[in-house]
């Protein structure tokens, strides 16, 4: 069975996605109680960055794109959105917070308690720092994701018709090295660990639109195995790109415009007979208004157990109509057990800036869940990467 996602029917693919598979992926079903939400309402999209005290250090490992094999979800209210404040900078990294001496996978919250990062009734973060080794002006850089081990990760970097995946095992001392071939044009980089086969997901652009491809990565550059994502994940005549997995769960999240429009679509492929994908229903919150997901690319990222769907959005007013130039924000929203929205999506603010045109991206969670990764243009245009601690 090494070669059971390179079938080309439907339903073999998509059960090696899904639970009846576990053991052929080396996983076990995440035994935590999942994601709830309450009555805490998040701040709008346009709320401003952070300056949370208590930043600093990588997460415990990173050897999964998404947390860790602790419990997932915690119990309370929805994520909100934070206090806001000022633009991404680089931080103080690297301290520990003043009142507390937390354990691994636990974070400081508000200096004064220790907190289990696995629990998402409450995601806020401290001041941003950016990763300044890998960030290098003119080029731009984003997709930040975790990889095999330690603070590793893989990247893209370029612009978009000439971006590359980089993978840095040390960002902090060292520049990433190439993943692929130069001549070719790729981006939304996934490193899914567990994987007997294909572990590292991307879209790449070649003749008929972009398409999402699979591959086999071994440590630290060589890539095996690369073969496109099967229908129904990928469709002829459409662009299919940035795909998030949970493979706990079977379920698969990534945009398409198989339908005239771009759209985030989702297929839950634990069944033995899958529905065809959908339409991902997410709403979000602006202000008191809830709003339709909205743009071009969700950059969709999900967590390991499921229970927890990170993307972007255009900042939106209480009228659902873009504000800041339709600049980007971040969102989190809380997943059901069967992989939709158990409620609509709140605001990163302790991220997102407020004015200047500024676009935060690709937000994703270190494997314990208690840093995570984006990338930002400060309103410029150029991309970097920064990281931030839970708050």
């Amino acid at each position: 069975m090494r070669f059971r996602l390179f079938k080309p029917g439907r339903t073999t693919w998509l059960l090696a996605l899904g639970l009846g598979s576990l053991a052929w992926f080396g996983l076990a079903a995440c035994s935590g109680e999942p994601f709830t939400t309450g009555g805490a309402s998040g701040a709008s999209g346009n709320s401003s960055g952070g300056t949370n005290a208590g930043s600093g250090g990588e997460g415990e490992s990173q050897s999964e794109a998404g947390d860790s094999g602790s419990p997932e979800g915690g119990s309370g209210d929805a994520p909100n959105g934070g206090k806001g404040g000022s633009k991404p900078n680089a931080g103080s990294g690297g301290k520990p917070a003043a009142g507390c001496d937390c354990g691994a996978g636990q974070y400081c919250q508000d200096n004064t308690k220790c907190q289990n990062c696995a629990d998402f009734s409450r995601l806020e973060f401290g001041t941003p720092q950016k990763l300044s080794t890998i960030s290098q002006n003119p080029t731009s850089e984003r997709f930040a994701r975790p990889a095999a081990s330690g603070s590793a990760l893989f990247y893209v970097s370029g612009a978009l018709d000439n971006s590359k995946i980089l993978y840095a095992s040390s960002p902090v001392s060292g520049m990433g090295i190439p993943v692929t071939l130069s001549t070719q044009v790729e981006s939304g980089v996934l490193f899914v660990s567990g994987f007997n086969d294909q572990n590292l997901f991307f879209d790449r652009r070649q003749t008929g639109g972009r398409k999402l491809r699979m591959a086999v990565w071994t440590a630290p550059a060589v890539l095996t195995k690369d073969a496109l994502v099967p229908e129904p994940i990928n469709t002829a005549d459409s662009d299919d790109y940035s795909i998030a997995i949970s493979p706990n769960t079977g379920h698969v999240y990534w945009m398409s415009t198989r339908n005239g429009t771009p759209e985030l679509l989702w297929e839950p492929t634990s069944m033995s007979a899958p529905p065809a994908p959908a339409v991902l229903d997410l709403k979000l919150k602006a202000g008191s208004a809830q709003c339709a997901r909205s743009g071009e690319d969700a950059t969709p990222w999900v967590n390991l157990a499921g229970t927890v769907l990170l993307f972007r959005n255009p900042s939106l007013d209480e009228s659902c109509e873009p504000n800041d130039s339709g600049a980007t924000d971040l969102f989190a929203a809380p997943l059901n057990s069967d992989g939709t929205p158990k409620a609509a999506a709140t605001a990163l603010s302790s991220l997102n800036t407020v004015g200047g045109m500024s676009t935060e991206t690709d937000p994703t969670l270190s494997s314990d869940a208690c840093t995570i990764y984006f990338a930002s243009d400060s309103g410029t245009g150029d991309f970097d990467l920064y990281k931030a601690s839970r708050n």
